[in-house]
Protein backbone atom coordinates (compact mmCIF):
# COMPACT_ATOMS: atom_id res chain seq x y z
CA UNK A 1 0.00 0.00 0.00
CA UNK A 2 2.92 2.35 0.47
CA UNK A 3 3.39 2.87 -3.27
CA UNK A 4 -0.16 4.16 -3.90
CA UNK A 5 -0.37 6.41 -0.88
CA UNK A 6 -2.75 4.11 1.03
CA UNK A 7 -1.05 4.88 4.33
CA UNK A 8 -1.68 8.58 3.82
CA UNK A 9 -5.34 8.03 3.02
CA UNK A 10 -5.78 5.75 6.01
CA UNK A 11 -4.34 8.18 8.54
CA UNK A 12 -6.18 11.18 7.05
CA UNK A 13 -9.42 9.19 7.19
CA UNK A 14 -8.68 8.02 10.74
CA UNK A 15 -8.21 11.62 11.88
CA UNK A 16 -11.36 12.71 10.02
CA UNK A 17 -13.55 10.01 11.58
CA UNK A 18 -12.17 10.67 15.06
CA UNK A 19 -13.07 14.35 14.66
CA UNK A 20 -16.54 13.46 13.38
CA UNK A 21 -17.33 11.57 16.57
CA UNK A 22 -15.58 14.09 18.82
CA UNK A 23 -12.91 11.75 20.17
CA UNK A 24 -9.14 11.97 20.18
CA UNK A 25 -7.05 9.66 18.02
CA UNK A 26 -5.54 8.05 21.12
CA UNK A 27 -8.93 7.63 22.81
CA UNK A 28 -10.32 5.74 19.82
CA UNK A 29 -7.21 3.54 19.60
CA UNK A 30 -7.44 2.66 23.29
CA UNK A 31 -11.14 1.84 22.97
CA UNK A 32 -10.33 -0.84 20.39
CA UNK A 33 -7.41 -2.20 22.41
CA UNK A 34 -4.51 -0.30 20.83
CA UNK A 35 -2.01 2.08 22.39
CA UNK A 36 -0.91 5.61 21.58
CA UNK A 37 2.17 4.02 20.01
CA UNK A 38 -0.14 2.51 17.37
CA UNK A 39 -1.44 5.97 16.52
CA UNK A 40 2.12 7.27 16.21
CA UNK A 41 2.95 4.36 13.90
CA UNK A 42 -0.10 5.07 11.74
CA UNK A 43 0.85 8.74 11.56
CA UNK A 44 4.30 7.69 10.38
CA UNK A 45 2.89 5.51 7.59
CA UNK A 46 2.20 2.13 9.22
CA UNK A 47 -0.91 0.34 7.99
CA UNK A 48 -3.03 -1.36 10.67
CA UNK A 49 -3.44 -5.11 10.51
CA UNK A 50 -6.65 -6.44 8.99
CA UNK A 51 -8.21 -7.22 12.37
CA UNK A 52 -7.49 -3.66 13.54
CA UNK A 53 -8.90 -2.23 10.31
CA UNK A 54 -12.10 -4.19 10.96
CA UNK A 55 -12.34 -3.00 14.57
CA UNK A 56 -11.82 0.62 13.54
CA UNK A 57 -14.31 0.43 10.67
CA UNK A 58 -16.91 -1.14 12.98
CA UNK A 59 -16.19 1.48 15.64
CA UNK A 60 -16.78 4.32 13.17
CA UNK A 61 -19.73 2.55 11.50
CA UNK A 62 -18.08 2.54 8.08
CA UNK A 63 -16.63 -0.03 5.68
CA UNK A 64 -12.97 -1.00 5.70
CA UNK A 65 -12.76 0.44 2.18
CA UNK A 66 -13.98 3.83 3.43
CA UNK A 67 -11.52 3.74 6.33
CA UNK A 68 -8.59 2.77 4.15
CA UNK A 69 -9.50 5.13 1.32
CA UNK A 70 -9.85 2.30 -1.17
CA UNK A 71 -13.57 2.60 -1.89
CA UNK A 72 -13.99 2.99 -5.64
CA UNK A 73 -16.53 5.28 -7.25
CA UNK A 74 -19.19 3.40 -9.24
CA UNK A 75 -18.64 3.63 -13.00
CA UNK A 76 -19.88 6.91 -14.36
CA UNK A 77 -20.17 8.62 -10.97
CA UNK A 78 -16.61 9.89 -10.69
CA UNK A 79 -16.89 12.42 -13.46
CA UNK A 80 -13.39 11.76 -14.81
CA UNK A 81 -14.09 8.54 -16.70
CA UNK A 82 -11.15 7.05 -18.55
CA UNK A 83 -8.99 10.11 -17.82
CA UNK A 84 -8.70 9.10 -14.18
CA UNK A 85 -6.66 5.99 -14.98
CA UNK A 86 -3.91 8.14 -16.51
CA UNK A 87 -3.92 10.49 -13.51
CA UNK A 88 -3.77 7.57 -11.09
CA UNK A 89 -0.82 5.96 -12.89
CA UNK A 90 1.08 9.24 -12.99
CA UNK A 91 0.40 9.83 -9.28
CA UNK A 92 1.53 6.32 -8.31
CA UNK A 93 4.81 6.82 -10.17
CA UNK A 94 5.46 10.34 -8.85
CA UNK A 95 7.93 11.32 -6.17
CA UNK A 96 6.52 12.32 -2.77
CA UNK A 97 7.26 15.97 -3.58
CA UNK A 98 5.43 15.72 -6.90
CA UNK A 99 2.49 14.04 -5.17
CA UNK A 100 2.29 16.86 -2.63
CA UNK A 101 2.43 19.46 -5.42
CA UNK A 102 -0.29 17.64 -7.39
CA UNK A 103 -2.52 17.44 -4.33
CA UNK A 104 -2.01 21.12 -3.54
CA UNK A 105 -2.77 22.10 -7.14
CA UNK A 106 -5.90 19.96 -7.29
CA UNK A 107 -7.18 21.35 -3.99
CA UNK A 108 -6.48 24.91 -5.15
CA UNK A 109 -8.50 24.35 -8.31
CA UNK A 110 -11.36 22.73 -6.41
CA UNK A 111 -11.41 25.47 -3.80
CA UNK A 112 -11.35 28.22 -6.42
CA UNK A 113 -14.32 26.73 -8.27
CA UNK A 114 -16.16 26.31 -4.98
CA UNK A 115 -15.61 29.99 -4.12
CA UNK A 116 -16.80 31.08 -7.58
CA UNK A 117 -20.03 29.14 -7.09
CA UNK A 118 -20.81 30.82 -3.74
Amino acid sequence: MHKNGGEILFYENYVKYCKQIGKSKTEVAKQIGKSSKSVTGWKNGAIPRNDTQKKLADYFGISIEELMGTKKEPAGDGGLGAEWADVEVAYKNATPAARAAAKAAALAVLNSTKEEGE
